[in-house]
């Protein structure tokens, strides 16, 4: 597992944390006579009197975040040659990853009941549909919508960020320029000849004279 997979493995694990602490909660009628209504999103520990979770709206949230996280982690698979590297850039996955989310929500998205007579009944989430399948009587529900699109946004961002961070860090473990563990440039002895010997040279030194740095 590279820092790419470790990163895409700790983003999908905060986001079911969330889903768990925040699910979505379903409203019984006074009655008790009528269909369970989609209410909100309530913390767990602040359970609303009558309600119940929403186990199939809670499914599909799940479902969504195992895809990604799984089609990321296999995405940005290392080769063995070099392992800190991902067989694709991220900045490829990424972007791709987000594109398909975005075109799912917007073609699959969520839809609420309009009754003929709005002062009699209310509108009701219903469900997941396609755009073009909606009626006079259906129509999307923007609050579900919104709450989408924005943590697609948050999650788009936090990742394009973590993953500069690992790429940068894999950068300069990587590079042949970086320092080495005396603070000179990377060499056979990691020390800069320039200002001193070598000791692993046995040959003569064959420069004369004063550093010429110091005459400028």
């Amino acid at each position: 597992m590279n820092n790419f997979q470790l990163t895409v493995l700790i983003a999908a694990l905060a986001n079911l944390a969330v889903l768990l602490l925040f699910p979505p909660f379903d409203t019984q009628p006074l009655g008790l006579t009528g269909a369970a209504t989609f209410d909100a999103f309530y913390p767990v520990f602040d359970w609303p009197v009558k309600g119940t979770i929403n186990s199939g709206l809670l499914y599909l949230e799940v479902f969504a975040v195992l895809v990604n996280a799984t089609l990321a982690w296999l995405l940005l698979q290392g080769t063995r040659q070099r392992p800190s590297l991902p067989r694709f850039r991220w900045q490829i996955v990424l972007p791709w990853l987000v594109v398909a989310d975005l075109l799912l929500l917007l073609l699959f998205p969520p839809f609420e009941t309009r009754p003929l007579e709005a002062r009699l009944a209310e509108r009701a989430f219903e469900g997941f549909g396609f755009i073009l399948g909606g009626s006079v009587q259906r129509g999307i529900f923007i609050p579900l919508l919104f709450m989408e699109l924005l943590l697609l946004a948050l999650n788009a961002t936090a990742l394009w960020l973590a993953f500069g961070l690992v790429d940068r860090g894999a950068s300069r473990a990587e590079s042949p320029g970086a320092p080495g563990p005396e603070g000179g440039q990377i060499g056979r002895s990691g020390v800069d000849r320039r200002q001193r010997p070598d000791p692993r040279y046995r040959g003569p030194e064959r420069r004369r004279g004063g550093d010429r740095r110091e005459r400028h």
